[in-house]
């Protein structure tokens, strides 16, 4: 994607500022973090000795905080302006059966990171916006454009966060110097943003002008009123439309009309285009409609090969052409109808949130569709009719795929353009043309999602594998913590049982099979050491114990190998083992030997450390398992302090199903994914990337506290046509 050489030539002048500005910022951070920790501050003793800690991490590598900001802001800040998608930097990862994962640790960062970001966002708000009106026209845009400006409060953020993990490894020293640096570095931007924005209009750039704000791709429009007011959007247009009473009065004395009462006409099948179609369609009429079609089909085609170019080219609208077909409308109705599509259309074509690429084929549908409206009343009795749907649904897919050349986007165009084509030139108009191109348009998108799915394979096939082995370890754990609650022994003996000895039974039935020697031989393990646990005091037990335990020790050697137990681990379960043994095996030791009572065996139990079906070492990949992204920021009322939130993401995730869709917070923007599997337990997901070929792993467990904080959103508060509709009203209203 080429740049302008005049947004890199600021861009560049601005990162090579950067340092100065780090190094303000270390010591504005410092002088705070030294000004808490002194005698007489209301800090208490523990938190003064975090500060001192903390603060002397940053005094003793100041060097390294500010080259590491200063670098990782040029990488983040370049790769947004050439459009590449720039992963997490920092955060601890790991990797089984080939899948990357990252713990709850990196979850827990990155919202930290979305918060410090939106600090810096909300205290730069005006300087922010004043410096987007420069980008705005440095990137060639007639609009105030958001994502015109790379140098984001995100970026920032984010690079703070890399300066303060190279500084410090303590998790809560992070947090603390991360949210007073971003502080200080608001302070510092302020004037920089302001003094950058000086410098650029002394240079003769003229801002953009402020006549239309477009926010961010994937920033939800204002909620709109739902439920009945959708279904009546219609009739209220029709009330304001010219000629119509709530006009100002109807032509000829014609009164406003509600389109629910009106029997639509229906035409004959064998009628012919250029023949009256209903009650208003004369010939005159229909030569007006195909004259305007066969305009507005050329200027399509030039208006979709523009579109690749540049992403504000707007199709002709069939507004320009209502006049014409105003004059042969013989009908009070028909006019209002031609008038109300024209608008809807207009609104429709000039939408931001509608893919560039895909505004060409809406246009083709416009003479389409009022054919079908003049003669198929019901059209306007609400947004569930198959018009409706196909262009809603041709909408939302656009939304998906946002990034440019990207493989499924063209096809979806390919096969809208097509589609298009096919409807607008059947031979008749009705819904049932628009109902057959959206069963087809599913079609497609199914198709389209199979791909994606066999694509993955491999990770699904790795979290299916993970789902299995998590569940069949839970339940042996809980099997051997129940099997061994009366048996007198150790707490080291009772966790290697009911953790270790679980996963190596577990990788045993997934590697060889449950019916293989090696997996009988372990599950013959736990059955010998628990006898030998509780081994009665006789020398025939005794003798059978000798005899038992080399084959027995064997096995409890080659189990702790196969999941890759510690050597040291292995030599405390063993040397305690031998412990236990050697005084079972002493001839009389337990002869006073009695049965504990239940107080004895209760209070034994409450000695032992308890047994958890995973260990904590393993319990990240586990409950935060997410696949190579991080987040940066997110407006400040959607973030969430409390778990007053976790039903309602609850309910998001499960309603989520294979082919939906919906936003997440990524690298500093809202970035669209499409889920494309999920367990059935609904444990693990699986998410394609706006990258094809990419995708994201998550747990329902991290997904939910992505969700808690507002880090995952739907693709849009609302459909495209009733943002139309909405457009128009307002345009209305405003005219009235």
């Amino acid at each position: 994607m080429p740049i302008s050489p005049l947004m890199l030539r600021f861009v560049e002048d601005e990162l090579s500022r950067s340092a100065a500005l780090v190094e303000r910022t270390a010591a504005t951070t410092l002088s705070q973090l030294q000004r808490s920790e002194r005698p007489g501050s209301t800090v208490s003793g523990s938190d003064r000795k975090m500060q001192y800690e903390t603060a002397d991490s940053l005094q003793r590598e100041a060097r390294l905080f500010g080259q590491t900001f200063v670098d990782s802001l040029q990488r983040l800040v370049m790769a947004d302006l050439h459009g590449l998608d720039s992963p997490p930097s920092t955060g601890a990862a790991s990797a089984m059966d080939g899948l990357q994962l990252m713990d709850e640790t990196r979850v827990e960062a990155d919202i930290e990171i979305s918060r410090a970001a939106q600090l810096i966002d909300s205290a730069t708000e005006w300087e922010l916006r004043e410096l987007q009106t420069f980008t705005s026209t440095l990137v060639g845009q007639s609009h105030v454009s958001a994502e015109s400006n790379p140098l984001r409060p995100s970026a920032y953020a984010q690079a703070l966060w890399d300066a303060v993990c190279a500084i410090n490894q303590v998790p809560v020293q992070r947090s603390l110097l991360l949210r007073t640096a971003a502080a200080g570095i608001a302070t510092q931007l302020k004037m920089a943003w302001a003094g950058a924005c000086t410098r650029l209009e002394s240079q003769g750039v003229e801002p953009s002008i402020y006549r239309t704000m477009i926010l961010p791709s994937g920033i939800p429009a204002a909620p709109t009123a739902a439920g009945d007011a959708a279904s009546k959007s219609f009739d209220h247009l029709l009330n304001k439309m010219p000629g119509s009473k709530g006009a100002g009065g109807a032509s000829g004395g014609a009164t406003a009309l509600d389109l629910r009462h009106v029997a639509p006409a229906t035409p004959p099948p064998s009628a012919a285009r250029s023949a009256p179609i209903g009650t208003g369609i004369t010939a005159a009429f229909e030569q007006a409609l195909q004259q305007i079609e066969t305009l507005l089909q050329s200027r399509s085609t030039a208006d979709s090969l523009a579109a690749t170019t540049t992403a504000t080219q707007t199709p002709a609208p069939l507004r320009a052409h209502s006049a014409a077909l105003l004059s042969h409308a013989h009908e009070v109705i028909d006019r209002q109808i031609v008038e109300l599509l024209s608008r809807i259309f207009e609104a429709v074509l000039s939408d931001a949130q509608l893919s560039p690429a895909l505004r060409a084929v809406m246009a083709r549908l416009q003479v389409s569709a009022l054919r079908v409206a003049l003669v198929d009343r019901s059209m306007l009795e609400g947004h569930n009719h198959p018009v409706w749907l196909l262009m809603n649904r041709i909408a939302s897919a656009s939304q998906v795929w946002p990034q440019a050349g990207d493989a499924r986007t063209g096809r979806l165009v390919a096969f809208c353009e097509s589609l298009a084509h096919e409807i607008a030139s059947a031979p008749e108009q009705t819904a049932s043309i628009y109902a057959d191109g959206l069963a087809r348009l599913e079609a497609h998108l199914n198709e389209e999602l199979h791909q994606q799915q066999t694509q993955a394979q491999p990770t699904i096939d790795a979290l299916t594998a993970t789902e299995r082995r998590e569940g069949l370890e839970r339940e042996l754990s809980h099997q051997l913590a129940e099997q061994i609650r009366t048996v007198r022994t150790t707490p080291r003996i009772f966790n290697f049982l009911t953790q270790v000895w679980a996963r190596v039974v577990t990788e045993s039935m997934l590697r060889f099979g449950d019916n293989d020697e090696r997996t009988s031989g372990y599950l013959k393990a736990i059955d010998d050491l628990l006898w030998s646990l509780r081994l009665p005091d006789h020398p025939q037990s005794r003798q059978r114990l000798l005899g038992l335990l080399p084959d027995l020790l064997k096995r409890l050697r080659s189990g702790m190998a196969l999941v890759a137990v510690p050597d040291a681990e292995q030599q405390a379960v063993l040397d305690e083992l031998m412990a236990v043994h050697t005084e079972a095996l002493r001839p009389g030791a337990r002869a006073d030997a009695r049965e504990p009572t239940p107080q004895e065996i209760m209070q034994r139990l409450r000695d032992e450390v308890p047994a958890e079906p995973l260990s904590e070492s393993r319990k990240g990949f586990a409950d935060s398992l997410i696949d190579v992204f991080s987040m940066d920021t997110v407006p400040a009322d959607l973030m969430s302090d409390t778990g007053a939130t976790e039903p309602r993401s609850a309910n998001l995730i499960e309603a989520m199903a294979p082919g939906s869709s919906c936003r997440w917070f990524l690298s500093g923007r809202w970035r669209r994914v499409q889920l494309l599997w999920r367990s059935n337990s609904l444990r693990f997901f699986v998410f394609a990337g706006e990258t094809a070929g990419r995708t994201h792993s998550i747990t329902r467990q991290a997904l939910e506290r992505l969700a808690s904080e507002g880090l995952v959103q739907p693709l849009s508060e609302t459909q495209l046509i009733q943002r139309a509709v909405d457009r128009v009203m307002s345009q209305l209203t405003d005219a009235g």
